[in-house]
């Protein structure tokens, strides 16, 4: 299980992991702090039997040093000191306005939102009107400085994924969200003619 938004939900508590569910030893909790605190801390943990996690310690140490020490020492005193669950209260109310914007600026531009819109998180994702090819217009949004995770890496087939795309909220500012999505609303426009 690998669970790295649900610290980040504003309207509901979070579901139990299934870590917590697990009564035979088979469930591995992965857990990360790249997503919440900062990508290049490259900490996280596993929660899991101890003779996985010995394997597991001893695989990634031929694989990859262990991050510095400091670092580490940092992230558990930032932890310990309960700076890390303040900072997470800001951050999902943060990423709730600009959810709350994006969900706006979609609906007004005639974007079509994918499936269920679920409480939380740090994207959406999109469903591009028929014949619009997602890979032509993530390359030229991308020269409009907005960009977008085309779909087709989620799918077990290319084809089922190729009308999907993903945006993200998480590192851009609420005011600049509308213009963003006129962007994506005006070439998908263009793309479909």
């Amino acid at each position: 299980e690998d669970d790295y938004e649900f610290e980040i939900s504003p309207d509901r508590a979070p579901l139990p992991a299934l870590k917590s569910l697990d009564r035979e030893g088979r469930v591995i909790h992965i857990g990360s702090f790249s997503k919440s605190l900062f990508p290049g801390l490259r900490l996280g943990f596993l929660v899991g039997p101890a003779p996985f996690i010995r394997e597991a310690r001893a695989l990634r140490a031929t694989v990859l040093r262990h991050p510095p020490g400091l670092l580490q020492r940092a992230a558990a005193h930032f932890l310990s000191m309960g700076h890390y669950d303040a900072m997470l209260r800001r951050l999902t109310r943060a990423f709730a306005t600009r959810r709350a914007v994006m969900l706006k600026a979609a609906e007004e531009n005639g974007l079509t939102i994918a499936g269920a819109i679920e409480d939380g998180g740090s994207s959406l994702w999109m469903r591009a009107p028929k014949g619009v090819n997602v890979a032509e217009l993530a390359h030229q949004l991308k020269d409009r400085s907005v960009l977008i995770e085309p779909g087709t890496p989620f799918f077990s087939t290319a084809r089922e994924g190729e009308s999907f795309y993903r945006i993200a909220y998480s590192s851009i500012t609420s005011d600049r969200i509308p213009e963003g999505i006129q962007r994506i609303a005006r070439v998908q426009a263009t793309l479909a003619r």
